[in-house]
C-alpha cells in the first residue's frame, strides 16, 4: 500500500488519493474499516483507471484481492 500511495503522490494523482486516504491507514483493522478500504480501491479501479499508471493499476488490483480475501477469511 505504501508503494502505491507514494507512486500516486509522485505524479499528483489527487483523485485516487482522495478516494483511498480516508480509509488508510486503518487504526483498528476491523472488518468495517477493511470494507471501506476495499470499496475505495474498487472505486478507483472502476472510476479512475485513466489516472493510474499500468504498474499502479496492477498494484491496486493486487491490494484489492488481498483485502477481499482478508474480509472473507474465517478465523
Amino acid at each position: 500500500m505504501t508503494r502505491l500511495l507514494n507512486s500516486l503522490c509522485d505524479h499528483h494523482a489527487w483523485g485516487p488519493l482522495r478516494t483511498i486516504l480516508p480509509h488508510y491507514p486503518m487504526p483498528n483493522g476491523f472488518s468495517d474499516e477493511l470494507t471501506g478500504l476495499t470499496t475505495a480501491l474498487k472505486t478507483v479501479r472502476m472510476q479512475r483507471p485513466n489516472e493510474l499508471t499500468a504498474d499502479e493499476l496492477k498494484q491496486l488490483i493486487e491490494l484489492q484481492h488481498v483485502a477481499e480475501a482478508r474480509l472473507h477469511r474465517k478465523d
